[in-house]
């Protein structure tokens, strides 16, 4: 850490560009989580996809960590299994200490990924090639660069608004998804590793570890960095030194050194130890044959998520590309006509979701003929041909296209020779050329400068209510218990017209800041966790007054119609009401 600091005080015009990067970064997820008041609504506002993917970690920081086995936050009587929760999980310790887990997650925690990431990717900039200049060219590019959407804002709407959004872009999620942003740590980690010119039994573990963490923190990364890794292994050099061989203590000659094994032999070695990390990660994080009896977690569509880009009209819209697709689909005719239509399709995907970076495929190919890529490329360039294989390959099930999240690796594996790209251009020390750089570098920002137009607003998408904070608040101190709230209704946008968290979207909320387990809420996160949800479901659709005999406490939402209000229609007389405010009426549910 000293050491680059030294270096950053030694190059100071790093400075201008970390600085930034700090603080559109914080820009993202800071203002989340804050009571602010704008006019007459005030109370914890939540901007972007923190409305409900930062509320879900929450709930399961506030609830699942209370019991053994750790519970589903959103699913009263059901384990937490199917997620990574690692960083969930140290929010919960943080909790311990007296942190707060809205606090750790929007405030502390980002502070410290920024320091570790900017630390990490020096260090390994400086690993390729210590060149202040490339130095400073990846960084910008590793915080700054973002997809070609814009091009396609531009071409239907003439703006750059709404650019940042329309294609997922690590950018964007790296603050507004912080388990995929902790999972670069690790993942950093081990691309330093790699630039070691030998393996040894240290090393390996490490890695090994790394895998673990990632694991734990994103399944995505975790599938790309074993990838990576077992290539690395298969690929390097084994250094028989100390740790290729044990020691024995031998009463005679003082000691007799056994050797553990030699090329091939010790490979296997290091696979075996990086198999045993992932089969405690795979068996402690996702309970596979728990999650399993859902049905596979994935499916096999070729090429789903890539016709996306030529067959909605917001995308690049190819009618007629479209159309001779499905009509030679449906003759049953693949030959060079479909083989061409399919390739224009990934090119037009890479093209527009990689920005500037699909530049960097020009790169690789021009090193790869000339001999020039090593053990270390070779290995990232397999990772990221990997990584786009299981993307347009692959659907997952409940949400079929976040397969997209493999692909955030290779993004990110891609700004590595879009870096040494710009560097030979600028270094080659020709006008043309270094101007040809400068364009690059300028056409990798506008879906940034589209993130401060979209974080910079005020108010929130969505806020809790100062009502609903004394709800929670007062539902908090009570003894432990399961919560019965509303089914979510998209209707409540059309006839709400405030933007109150309750409205926006089915989310964790009441679990995340009552720190109570929910008897059904946030069913995407069910669908996608492998709960076996709909019985229960077609229960709270209907009404059924026997759901009150497996609730504690029912949290009702005074604005809403009586229709939708389930002590309304059973009128239990074993209930009482303990909390009553302008918004929000509890009761508690005697046994």
């Amino acid at each position: 850490m000293r050491s680059v600091f030294d270096y950053i005080k030694k190059y100071k015009f790093l400075l201008l560009i970390i600085l930034p990067a700090f603080f559109l970064y914080m820009l993202v997820i800071f203002p989340s989580g804050t009571f602010f008041c704008f006019k007459d609504a005030c109370g914890i506002n939540f901007w972007g996809v923190h409305g409900h993917d930062a509320i879900w970690h929450l709930a399961i920081a506030n609830v699942s960590f209370n019991k053994f086995p750790f519970i589903a936050p959103t699913f009263s009587g059901e384990n937490l299994y199917g997620y990574n929760y690692l960083l969930d999980f140290f929010i919960f310790l943080l909790s311990k200490i007296g942190i707060s887990a809205i606090f750790s997650y929007f405030k502390l925690l980002p502070v410290v990924w920024f320091i570790l990431f900017t630390t990490l990717l020096l260090n390994l900039a400086r690993k390729i090639k210590d060149s202040p200049m490339f130095v400073g060219v990846f960084l910008f590019l590793s915080y700054f660069t973002g997809s070609f959407s814009y091009l396609l804002t531009l071409m239907h709407d003439k703006t750059l608004n709404g650019s940042s959004t329309l294609l997922p872009q690590p950018i964007m999620h790296s603050m507004s998804n912080l388990p995929y942003a902790f999972s670069l740590i690790p993942f950093l980690i081990i691309l330093i590793l790699m630039k070691e010119k030998n393996l040894n039994l240290k090393r390996v573990l490490i890695m090994g570890i790394c895998i673990f963490l990632i694991m734990g923190l994103k399944f995505y990364g975790g599938v790309i960095s074993i990838f990576m890794v077992m290539t690395h292994v298969i690929l390097g050099k084994s250094r028989l030194g100390d740790d290729s061989r044990i020691v024995v203590l031998n009463n005679d000659s003082g000691r007799v050194t056994i050797p553990l094994g030699t090329g091939m032999t010790l490979k296997i070695k290091y696979l075996f130890i990086i198999c045993l990390l992932i089969i405690c990660s795979i068996l402690l994080f996702y309970d596979p044959i728990r999650s399993f009896k859902t049905g596979s977690v994935f499916g096999w569509s070729p090429f789903a998520l890539v016709h996306t880009i030529t067959e909605e009209p917001g995308n690049f819209y190819l009618r007629d590309l479209t159309d001779a697709r499905y009509y030679i689909m449906a003759q049953g005719r693949i030959g060079p006509r479909f083989i061409w239509i399919e390739f224009v399709n990934l090119t037009l995907f890479l093209f527009f979701y990689l920005g500037t970076r699909f530049f960097a495929f020009f790169y690789i190919a021009i090193q790869t003929l000339r001999r020039k890529l090593d053990r270390f490329d070779v290995t990232v360039v397999l990772t990221i041909f990997f990584s786009i294989l299981l993307t347009v390959t692959l659907v997952q099930k409940a949400e079929w296209w976040n397969t997209i999240q493999f692909f955030f690796y290779a993004i990110f594996l891609l700004t590595i020779y879009l870096t040494h790209l710009v560097y030979d251009l600028i270094k080659s020390k020709k006008l043309i050329l270094i101007g040809l750089a400068s364009v690059i570098l300028l056409l990798s920002i506008p879906t940034s400068l589209d993130l401060i137009r979209l974080f910079a607003v005020a108010p929130g998408a969505a806020y809790v209510s100062v009502d609903e904070i004394k709800a929670l608040n007062f539902l908090k101190k009570q003894t432990a218990g399961i919560v019965l709230t509303h089914l979510y209704n998209k209707e409540w946008k059309n006839y709400q017209k405030s933007n109150l968290l309750y409205a926006y979207e089915d989310t964790a909320y009441v679990a995340a800041l009552s720190g109570k387990q929910e008897y059904l809420a946030n069913i995407l996160q069910l669908r996608l966790t492998g709960v076996p949800y709909k019985k229960r479901l077609e229960s709270l659709k209907k009404m059924d007054c026997s759901i009150l005999k497996e609730v504690d406490y029912v949290y009702e939402i005074r604005k809403l119609i009586d229709q939708e209000k389930i002590m309304i229609k059973c009128k239990p007389k074993n209930s009482k009401k303990i909390f009553e405010n302008k918004s929000i009426n509890i009761y508690l549910i005697t046994k």
